[in-house]
């Protein structure tokens, strides 16, 4: 019989040892955590995280279907996780790249908003970036095998908003589409 898999966990719950000294926590779950013995600190800072928001030339929003978990089946945007020494502007275009075969020529700062994020298990808080970008051209767009399942263009309304994988995807579409209604019609 299968055991059943164990609840997620916040990163820092999961610490059982110190990784200097080896000796059993005594209070689990501290951020900071600072062992009693020999006072390694280690501060549970979240990882860094970039998402792309594109238009085509309707003004409609790139929307990606993710492979999988978590939020598998449900829209998210282009983006991903920082590599260490990497700028946000390289994760940024390395990710658009990567998962939509589209190459960034500008990208201008929007918004970050605090995630979360289940990987196997234990849930590391995250800082995500929001981007504006443009793009070469939405010819070459393909998907990532076994990240991305499918790809549309919409003008996001309450019902996809509502299909975000994560929430601060959702805020951060809700305030560029906030930002877009505030500005002048071209004339």
């Amino acid at each position: 019989m299968a055991s059943k898999p164990a609840a997620p966990q916040p990163i820092r719950k999961a610490w059982k040892f110190c990784p200097r000294c080896g000796v059993t926590v005594g209070r689990k779950g501290h951020n900071p955590f600072c062992c009693e013995a020999c006072q390694f600190t280690q501060y549970f800072a979240p990882v860094t995280a970039v998402g792309a928001i594109a238009t085509d030339p309707e003004g409609r929003v790139l929307l990606v279907v993710r492979a999988k978990d978590p939020g598998k089946g449900l829209y998210g945007l282009p983006g991903g996780f920082v590599d260490v020494g990497e700028t946000l502007e390289a994760a940024l275009t390395r990710e658009v790249l990567e998962e939509v075969q589209l190459e960034v020529t500008s990208y201008r700062y929007l918004v970050s908003y605090p995630n979360e994020y289940n990987f196997r298990g234990f849930v590391l808080p995250v800082t995500d970036m929001f981007f504006v970008i443009e793009v070469k051209s939405f010819d070459s767009i393909s998907l990532l095998d076994g990240e991305i399942d499918a790809w549309h263009f919409c003008n996001p309304k309450k019902k996809d908003l509502q299909r975000m994988a994560f929430e601060s995807n959702r805020k951060a579409l809700e305030f560029f589409l906030s930002q877009r209604r505030k500005q002048p019609s071209p004339r």
